[in-house]
């Protein structure tokens, strides 16, 4: 079987099994399918949670009341079929039209998902709503009760998720008596990262003409997917469980390999990772990186191993390589944030990226910073440096370099954010990240 499994693997044409995503198909009338109203934020109660989180509104100003809705939509899948697909939309109460957001969230490893500010990434949405976007929060396809399953840093899903959702909560605007600016804007962190870029790539590629794009910030994701990246996978790593994650979601999705998917993995990693990953999945990342091997190729069976190193036709490096999101010029403008001390996605990702585009364009900008935050902590930094390029370029300025006066309200507010997350952490994992700001500050 292993041997039929690797003469498959290396076969020199790669057949897209699933099709192509935009063949011939009739889109439903409406993409929304219903919005629930979740909570309702007074502006009284939201300045209390300012305050209670410690955000200082010189920088993130509360505005506006809020009011949260669960959505479910229809979104297209590999095969052109539309499936159904959650989220979350913050709505500012504003008598003002306001931009639009989409914010996609870092990796999840359960399928559970659920609104509210109660999960940390959707805080991020607020504080966008609070000043006057409307904020779109994925959950992405397969998670939080959406059809199918999720697939891994696939672009093509991300981005459709997004646009859809977009499209969806279009809908419903005039009936909930809120209008927009038609000033649109993409970020997110980590996997969130590479699926704000591939939906500002799906977006200029002239699939969505009634769609207009007016500027990304991905922030630290894994956009060099066979390059950067996958270096990581033959060192020692401390979140060995993205790469079954992603060779599970690929299986399902293309159908790569013959056969059964976990032959692929050496005992006992085979029947562990079967267990781990089984539907519905529960387990937390921490709990399956203490089962998985620190080197994370070393769960895969060695013969497989080599034809990963040496052929570059192998099906899987060609799936990887659309997956790559270095090597195309945007129209709008980006920003590209990361931080140096980045253990988990290295900023290596972020600078090969800019170095190709800003090659063909100077649209394209990158603020790396941090050499002593790790993944976690350089996330509160990245979000407050995404939302003033945000705010300037709706101010009538493009360059990122222009920040306000107050750095110290910047630091201020990115360690208080990243004292919650390791306080997060902790409580779902018992430790804090040893090299984190949010360690030697967050243990009170």
């Amino acid at each position: 079987m292993i041997n039929k499994l690797l003469r498959f693997c290396s076969l020199g044409l790669f057949l897209f099994c699933a099709g192509s995503v935009f063949a011939a198909n009739t889109a439903p009338d409406h993409y929304m399918v219903s919005y629930t109203l979740k909570y309702s934020y007074t502006k009284d109660s939201l300045d209390r949670f300012w305050k209670q989180k410690k955000i200082p509104q010189i920088l993130v100003p509360v505005r506006y009341a809020v009011d949260v809705y669960e959505v479910t939509y229809k979104g297209m899948w590999l095969d052109s079929t539309f499936i159904t697909a959650k989220g979350v939309m913050y709505v500012p109460h504003s008598n003002k039209p306001n931009a639009e957001l989409i914010y996609d969230h870092g990796t999840r490893i359960s399928i559970a998902m659920k609104p509210g500010i109660q999960d940390l990434e959707q805080v991020i949405c607020m504080m966008y709503s609070v000043d006057g976007y409307i904020s779109m929060f994925p959950y992405y396809y397969g998670l939080g009760g959406g059809e199918k399953e999720h697939v891994y840093q696939d672009s093509k899903t991300e981005a459709m998720a997004g646009i859809y959702m977009l499209k969806a909560c279009r809908e419903v605007y005039s009936k909930i008596g809120t209008s927009t600016t038609g000033e649109l804007f993409l970020t997110g962190y980590s996997q969130g990262g590479h699926a704000s870029m591939a939906t500002h790539k799906m977006l200029e590629s002239g699939a969505f003409p009634d769609i207009h794009l007016t500027a990304s910030s991905p922030m630290s994701g894994a956009y060099d997917m066979t390059g950067e990246q996958s270096k990581t996978m033959f060192v020692h790593y401390d979140h060995p469980h993205y790469l079954p994650y992603l060779i599970l979601s690929y299986q399902y999705a293309y159908h790569l390999w013959p056969g059964d998917i976990y032959d692929i993995f050496k005992p006992p990693y085979n029947t562990e990772i079967k267990k781990l990953f089984a539907q519905p999945r529960t387990m937390d990342y921490a709990y399956i990186d203490s089962i998985l091997p620190k080197v994370p190729s070393d769960m895969v069976r060695d013969s497989l191993v080599e034809i990963f190193k040496k052929d570059t036709n192998m099906l899987f490096t060609l799936k990887l390589k659309e997956n790559n999101l270095c090597n195309w010029v945007p129209k709008a403008p980006m920003q590209l944030c990361a931080c140096y001390g980045d253990n988990e996605v290295t900023y290596k990702n972020t600078e090969h990226a800019y170095e190709c585009m800003s090659a063909a364009t100077t649209v394209v900008h990158k603020r790396i910073f941090g050499k002593h935050l790790s993944h976690n902590p350089c996330a509160p930094f990245a979000i407050i440096y995404s939302k003033i390029f945000f705010d300037n370029i709706r101010k009538g300025k493009t360059h990122p370099e222009h920040v306000p006066a107050g750095k110290g309200l910047i630091i201020k507010l990115g360690i208080s954010m990243a004292n919650q997350q390791a306080y997060h952490h902790y409580k779902k994992t018992g430790s804090y990240e040893g090299d984190a700001l949010a360690s030697r500050k967050g243990k009170k």
